[in-house]
C-alpha cells in the first residue's frame, strides 16, 4: 500500500506540489491572522500569501521560471510591503530550495544570493534608517548571521536532494541500458540460433533430397534397360528417405533438448557424424550414381565434435552442389589432408559430362559452410578449378585436437 502510493506521488508530482502549495498557503495565512503582520498590512499579505503559493505547484515540473516568479513576487512585496515578510517566508525558501535541487548548476548560487539578499535587505534598512538608539553588539550578526545561516542550509538541503535525484537518474539510465543490452544480447543470441538451425536443416534435408533427385533420374534410364538395376536404385532411394528421416529427427530432438551446436552427442538422438563418417557419406553418394572418390593423406586421429562435423557438413554440402549444378555423371574428387596443426579438405569436380539439372535459386549452402568454419577458426575458399570444374577449400585448426 504505501509502495502504491509512494509511486502515485512520483507519477504525479504536479497533484503533491499542490498540496504543499495550499499547506504554505494555510500557514501564512494563519500567521497573518494571528497577527505576526501588522493589521494595516494584513489584507496586502493574503494576496501576496495566494501569489507566492502558486508557483510552489510548478516547482519540480518547471523549477526555474516557478523559483523567477517566486522571487519577483518576493521583492515587490518587500518593497512595497515591508511587512508581509510572514507571508512569503516558507514559500520563498521551499523555492529556493526547489531551484537548487531540481534546476542547473547556476540556479544553486543564484538561489543562494536571493534567499541571502531578500532577508537582509529589510533589516538593514531598518538599521540604516532608526534613529532611535544605536544599535546593539548583537544587531549585526543577527541581521546578518542568521540570513547568512538560513541560505546556507537551504543550499546545502538542496544540493543534496539534487545530488540523491541525479543518482537516481543514471541508476535509471543505466538499468535502462543494461536492460536494453540485454535484449540485443538475447536478438542476438536468438539470430544466431535462427541462423544454425538453418545450416543444420539445409545441411540434412538439401543433401538427402539431392541424393533421392539423382538416383530417381537414374532410375528413370535404368527401369528401361535394366529392370534389376531400378529396383536397387529404388532400394537406395528409400535407404537414404530412412537415413534422411532418422537425421531430421535427430535434429529435432538436439534442438529441443540441449539447444546448443557444441558438437556432442545428444542423449535423445543420434551422435553427430564426424571425420570418421566422410567415407560412408562418400560410399553412400558413390551409390548413387556420382562417381566420387576419397584420398587421404597424413595421419588421421580424432577431432572434436564440432570441428569434425563442420568437415563432414562441408564435404555433404560440396557435393550436394555437385549434384545440382554439374550433374550425377560428373566425377568428383574428395581429399583429406591431415598435418600436424590442420585439416584441409578437398571438393572438386571436373565439370559437367551431360545434362545439367536446374538447380533452385536462393540457396545458402556456401553462406553455411564459411559460417560454420569461422565458429572453430577454420575458413573455407570455394571458386573455378584452373584445370575445370569447381574447388572447394576447407581448412581447418587442430592445434587444441590433440
Amino acid at each position: 500500500m504505501v509502495e502504491r502510493f509512494v509511486t502515485l506521488c512520483r507519477r504525479n508530482p504536479v497533484v503533491v506540489d499542490a498540496v504543499l502549495a495550499a499547506l504554505l498557503l494555510y500557514v501564512a495565512v494563519t500567521w497573518t491572522l494571528e497577527g505576526k503582520v501588522p493589521r494595516a498590512e494584513q489584507t496586502h499579505a493574503l494576496v501576496v500569501a495566494v501569489l507566492i503559493a502558486m508557483p510552489v505547484v510548478l516547482r519540480r515540473t518547471h523549477p526555474i521560471p516557478a523559483a523567477v516568479a517566486a522571487a519577483v513576487i518576493a521583492a515587490v512585496a518587500q518593497l512595497f510591503f515591508p511587512g508581509v515578510g510572514a507571508a512569503i517566508l516558507l514559500p520563498a525558501l521551499v523555492m529556493g530550495y526547489s531551484a537548487i535541487a531540481y534546476g542547473p548548476r547556476w540556479a544553486g548560487s543564484a538561489a543562494f544570493v536571493l534567499i541571502f539578499v531578500g532577508a537582509v535587505i529589510q533589516p538593514s534598512i531598518t538599521l540604516l534608517t532608526s534613529t532611535v538608539d544605536p544599535p546593539g553588539p548583537w544587531a549585526l550578526p543577527l541581521v546578518y548571521g542568521l540570513p547568512l545561516l538560513i541560505a546556507l542550509l537551504v543550499w546545502l538541503f538542496g544540493s543534496l536532494r539534487r545530488a540523491a535525484v541525479r543518482r537516481t537518474e543514471q541508476l535509471r539510465e543505466r538499468a535502462r541500458l543494461l536492460e536494453d543490452s540485454r535484449r540485443q544480447e538475447v536478438r542476438i543470441e536468438l539470430l544466431a540460433e535462427r541462423s544454425r538451425i538453418s545450416r543444420e536443416v539445409h545441411d540434412v534435408v538439401a543433401h538427402s533430397l539431392s541424393g533421392i533427385i539423382a538416383q530417381a533420374d537414374g532410375g528413370q534410364f535404368a527401369a528401361q534397360r535394366d529392370p534389376q538395376k531400378a529396383v536397387d536404385v529404388l532400394a537406395g532411394i528409400a535407404t537414404t528417405g530412412r537415413e534422411a528421416l532418422a537425421d531430421v529427427r535427430g535434429l529435432l530432438e538436439m534442438l529441443r533438448d540441449s539447444g546448443v551446436d557444441d558438437g556432442a552427442d545428444d542423449e535423445a538422438g543420434r551422435p553427430q557424424p564426424g571425420t570418421d563418417d566422410i567415407a560412408a557419406l562418400v560410399e553412400q553418394v558413390r551409390s548413387g550414381g556420382l562417381p566420387v572418390g576419397l584420398t587421404v593423406t597424413g595421419t588421421p586421429r580424432p577431432v572434436g565434435g564440432g570441428s569434425g562435423l563442420t568437415a563432414y557438413r562441408v564435404v555433404q554440402e560440396a557435393l550436394t552442389n555437385v549434384l545440382k549444378h554439374a550433374g550425377p555423371a560428373t566425377p568428383t574428387r574428395v581429399g583429406l589432408e591431415w598435418t600436424d596443426d590442420e585439416l584441409t579438405v578437398r571438393v572438386r569436380d571436373e565439370g559437367a559430362r551431360g545434362p545439367v539439372p536446374r538447380p533452385p535459386r536462393g540457396g545458402h549452402g556456401l553462406v553455411g559452410m564459411r559460417e560454420r568454419a569461422a565458429l572453430h577458426g577454420g575458413s573455407v575458399e570455394t571458386g573455378p578449378h584452373p584445370d575445370g570444374g569447381w574447388a572447394v577449400r576447407l581448412r581447418l585448426p587442430l592445434r587444441g585436437e590433440r
